[in-house]
């Protein structure tokens, strides 16, 4: 039983040692680089690491340059602290981000160069930054692409079947209509198959044919005036004779022309034009003869007096004239 209990012990503990000697295997394995790598330190804050952890690469233009050190917490934003190359040298004004070899694979830091002849120097700290893209973010704006597009997809597929339905009926309509013009019903049906209609189509054709002959031939008003080239002439004569009329008016040349160009004549409308007004004026204010003819009252009432004097007077001329004709006759019979 002692043996026994001595060789559990003993077993025990070897296995005890290679599981502490495995664990340090894998700590010493997965953190030699920070253990035996030199450099300097710098640090970047980013608001999302998801994904990045301590050992993982830092990396410029594809070549390893450093090692994340560590990463804390720092007012709500994750702060990366990084151990870079002594001989890599970062310039002020680069960039930061976080990426991963593939959309669920290891994550590392990725440094652009900046462009300032300024270095970081150790302690220093990389200013403008770009977080990990969440993988449970890019899923779900997918998701709602993906449903966004479901819903135009539905739409547009109610659409086309309402155009489609709709096409159905514009279709039975048309093949209806075609049938109606086919059987000769309606006034299009009568059009396409009176044939009634064609030789009077033709006919007008014919007509017209000897209409357009006559016209080329000279024949007729139509055609003289389209042919006969004395028109032609006439007109640009006429044409001349009205651009001469034009130059003698522009030269003052002409009855016309003086009262185109004399401003005598103008000056003397224009006095004419001001004495009228005076008259007219003088007229309205009851001044002179005609003033006093239109704005007196006066001289309305003593004609309207005398009319109504001359009215009476022929009532009563006509009405004594049988006396003095029959008093007339008794004198001469006596």
């Amino acid at each position: 039983m002692k043996n026994i209990s001595l060789s559990f012990k003993v077993g025990l503990f070897v296995l005890l040692a290679l599981l502490v000697l495995g664990y340090m295997t894998v700590k010493i394995t997965k953190y030699k680089r920070l253990m035996f790598m030199r450099g300097y330190e710098i640090s970047a804050l980013f608001d999302d690491v998801t994904g990045l952890k301590p050992n993982n690469a830092v990396v410029m233009a594809g070549v390893d340059v450093g090692t994340v050190k560590r990463i804390c917490l720092q007012d709500g934003k994750a702060k990366v602290f990084m151990l870079i190359k002594p001989h890599v040298k970062i310039r002020k004004g680069a960039k930061a981000e976080v990426r991963g070899t593939g959309v669920v694979g290891t994550k590392y830091v990725e440094i652009i160069q900046g462009t300032s002849p300024e270095f970081i120097p150790e302690g220093g700290e990389i200013c403008e930054t770009t977080s990990v893209t969440n993988v449970d973010e890019v899923l779900s704006h997918l998701d709602s692409v993906a449903k966004q597009l479901d819903d135009y997809l539905r739409t547009e597929r109610d659409k086309w079947e309402r155009i489609t339905k709709n096409l159905e009926k514009t279709t039975d309509h048309v093949a209806e209509i075609s049938k109606k013009i086919r059987e000769g019903k309606g006034t299009a049906g009568r059009l396409v198959n009176d044939e009634t209609l064609y030789e009077d189509m033709k006919d007008i054709a014919k007509r017209l044919d000897r209409i357009v002959a006559k016209v080329e031939n000279g024949q007729g008003s139509l055609g003289k005036f389209i042919n006969d080239d004395t028109f032609y002439q006439d007109a640009k004569k006429t044409l001349d004779d009205f651009k001469t009329l034009v130059a003698d008016l522009k030269a003052g040349k002409g009855t016309l022309g003086k009262l185109w160009k004399d401003e005598s004549i103008y000056q003397e409308a224009k006095d004419a034009v001001e004495r009228l007004n005076r008259i007219v004026k003088k007229v309205e204010l009851g001044k002179g003869t005609l003033g006093k003819l239109i704005n007196d009252d006066t001289l309305y009432k003593d004609v309207r007096e005398t009319l109504r004097n001359v009215r009476e007077t022929s009532n009563t001329m006509r009405e004594q004239a049988p006396i003095s004709v029959i008093g007339t006759a008794v004198g001469v019979v006596r």
